[in-house]
């Protein structure tokens, strides 16, 4: 994809950045808007599968991708200094690759987020939420039901103000996170099934699993550590709350997931990790149980149920303002950029919602019909849109690399292209080669679609109709010079 001019006709007087909030969050709201990468979602359900991958090695192996997740941090950190606008990926890219593979990646990347947000989510919460109702309660409640009405709730807090949301969020996370603390500590407190051990670190193991296979789960912990960035607009100071919000939230996600990869993996026992915690969901809680008392396991599901919601919270909050900038782009009808009162995008909202009642309905029916577990559209839509993120990820380093060679971008930043590259593309090869088994592959499928019709859609806006990037005014001053330009993170 041939890069594009990105300045405006000097004829068009630049685009002033208005609509949503401004000057209004600060850097604590960013850190929680980015934990909507869900981290109790991804230790709890993600963290069997690396066990099963990895073995007895799962947190070693945690270790060494979060190494390069800090190198695609530092990528963000810098493009996250240049741009504050809502677009990200739309800017980011847009103005570094040019028009056509801007729009093509903003295309994939805002789907990924409806689709992880929405019905993945809503799915999930929906599915445990049931078996939550069934087991503590004895109340049979539909899946849909639930699903429908979390939908309500994270509708409602999206509407009524940004910082709301992202308060909502920071305080489900607290709450939620707790009771996954205190099963941890408990385990390592009591060394686990054979005594606390360095046997983790050890690769070479009879106990420990493949590197690859179990590198694209470990990246996929991550995914959505960017979101803070789409709040940019709405931040008191952008161009340092971004960046500290980045890396925050990578080391909080690695530094908890690690801890709940270390407490899984002894708990269960080393040679034992691999098949019991893979073979059970709710693991982390079922250990729980073993470890703190019975007491613990609705709690433990319950903050999971809850840490899904907080993810479709926060997914919400990032795709509508994606909306919202390629609307005010024009390259989604004005209507997409409209707000209400609390200067929120409520067309943008509005389409997430619709998108996942389709979905979450077509669910519904499906099981109903054939009898499939309603537990496989969370697999399907997990898959799909962690693919198309990294994906994104991947023509962002891209992007990051191209600066890299203009010279407009310190030489350091190579070592962060080198991390990021390997880390992101191994997880994009892991999820397609081979091709899944079992049902998930539907989600690869369409995601392989999907990018082939953004490229689409990017190439006639950006080579047929010549789009150019909107000059956007903003009130950030710009950054005080350093030796490492544009690259500084705190």
């Amino acid at each position: 994809m041939s890069r594009q001019p990105t300045t405006p006709d000097t004829t068009s007087p630049p685009t002033v950045a208005t609509g949503l909030a401004q000057n209004k969050l600060g850097t604590t709201d960013l850190v929680a808007q980015s934990l909507a990468v869900g981290p109790i979602t991804s230790a709890a359900l993600l963290g069997g599968i690396v066990a099963a991958k990895g073995g007895s090695a799962g947190p070693l192996y945690l270790v060494i991708v979060l190494i390069g997740v800090l190198g695609l941090g530092a990528i963000l950190v810098m493009f996250a200094r240049r741009y504050t606008h809502a677009g990200v990926m739309y800017e980011y890219v847009g103005r570094t690759l040019g028009p056509t593979a801007g729009i093509a990646t903003s295309g994939f990347y805002y789907l990924a987020y409806i689709i992880l947000g929405g019905p993945t989510m809503l799915i999930g919460a929906g599915v445990l939420g049931r078996d939550l109702f069934n087991r503590y309660l004895d109340l049979d409640v539909p899946f849909w039901l639930i699903s429908l009405g979390v939908l309500l709730i994270v509708a409602a807090l999206n509407i009524r103000g940004v910082d709301l949301s992202v308060r909502a969020q920071l305080t489900i996370f607290v709450l939620s996170v707790v009771p996954y603390l205190i099963i941890a500590i408990a385990v390592i407190s009591k060394g686990g099934a054979a005594g606390n051990t360095t046997a983790v670190l050890d690769p070479t193991a009879s106990t420990a699993g493949d590197f690859l296979p179990t590198f694209m789960f470990c990246a996929l912990l991550f995914v959505g550590v960017e979101s803070a960035a789409s709040l940019g607009e709405e931040a008191k100071d952008a161009r340092r709350s971004v960046p500290r919000a980045v890396i925050a939230t990578i080391l909080i996600v690695g530094g908890f997931c690690l801890l709940m990869q270390y407490a899984g993996t002894i708990g269960f026992g080393l040679p034992n990790a691999a098949g019991q915690w893979a073979s059970d969901p709710l693991g982390l809680s079922t250990m729980g149980e073993t470890y703190v008392g019975h007491w613990i396991a609705p709690f433990a599901q319950l903050g999971l149920v809850l840490d899904m919601v907080a993810v479709a919270i926060g997914f919400m909050v990032a795709s509508s303002r994606g909306l919202f900038a390629l609307s005010r782009g024009k390259l989604l009808p004005p209507r997409v950029g409209s707000v209400t009162r609390w200067q929120t995008p409520i067309v943008g909202i509005a389409i997430f919602s619709v998108v996942s009642v389709v979905c979450i309905a077509i669910v519904a029916v499906a099981s109903s019909a054939t009898g499939m577990d309603p537990y496989t559209g969370f697999s399907i839509g997990a898959t799909l849109g962690g693919l198309l993120v990294m994906t994104a990820y991947l023509v962002l380093i891209v992007a990051a690399a191209a600066l890299l060679i203009r010279k407009a971008w310190h030489p350091v930043g190579w070592i962060a292209v080198v991390l990021a590259g390997a880390t992101v593309g191994a997880g994009v090869i892991g999820s397609v080669v081979p091709i899944p088994a079992d049902e998930s592959r539907y989600g690869v499928y369409t995601a392989i679609v999907l990018v082939i019709v953004c490229a689409g859609w990017g190439v006639y806006h950006g080579k047929v109709r010549h789009h150019v990037l909107p000059d956007i005014v903003t009130v950030e001053k710009p950054l005080e010079q350093t030796s490492f330009p544009e690259a500084h993170i705190l």
